[in-house]
């Protein structure tokens, strides 16, 4: 088997390339979900994935593991991933501390793999691309477009106007699936639809 083949057969499944590539293994609980998330975003299809998990169960953990396997299986043919969460500081922060010190992991053990930041908020594997937006009421985000996945993380605590007039657009040209994270309090946010 040649390292190309190698390597398209580890993305094919997150257990794997979490305990192979990255080297931080997951949980049953957490891989099956995330290998259903990138068997929808690899198929391009419109749907809408729930993850309601307990605080400190893994979602993050899950979550940045799932973005370095999509960039590097995205990195020659291209595409967007675009994250949100209800601050900049400490969610979003705490995402890109996780997704960096997960793709520096990946990037030593399969050296081709190169991902860059950017811009203070983007970072880039080939020519896929993860940028990190802020879902603050008065945060300025328009622009980005998804074409992989829109994640949104606390998504109980993210303003469904927000999310409408500003993110949702985002994937309207692509229809990429959205996947939202979060604990429900309440029947009235994202997570309920």
């Amino acid at each position: 088997m040649s390292r190309t083949q190698a390597f398209a057969t580890i993305q094919q499944d997150i257990t794997a390339y979490s305990r192979d590539v990255i080297r931080t293994p997951l949980h049953p609980y957490q891989t099956d979900w995330a290998n259903y998330t990138i068997e929808v975003a690899r198929s391009r299809r419109n749907e809408t994935i729930v993850v309601e998990m307990p605080r400190q169960s893994g979602k993050n953990e899950t979550s940045a593991q799932l973005e370095v396997s999509l960039l590097s299986q995205s990195a020659r043919s291209g595409g967007d991933i675009v994250k949100c969460a209800p601050t900049w500081k400490p969610q979003i922060v705490n995402s890109k501390l996780r997704f960096e010190a997960r793709s520096k992991q990946a990037a030593q053990r399969l050296q081709f793999l190169n991902f860059k930041p950017t811009q203070g908020y983007i970072y880039l594997c080939g020519r896929a691309s993860l940028q990190f937006l802020s879902a603050d009421p008065n945060a300025s985000v328009v622009g980005a477009t998804a074409s992989l996945l829109m994640e949104i993380d606390e998504a109980q605590d993210v303003e469904k106007a927000k999310f409408n007039k500003d993110f949702s657009p985002m994937r309207a040209s692509t229809g990429a699936p959205i996947i939202a994270y979060g604990t429900t309090w309440t029947d009235d946010t994202l997570l309920e639809g």
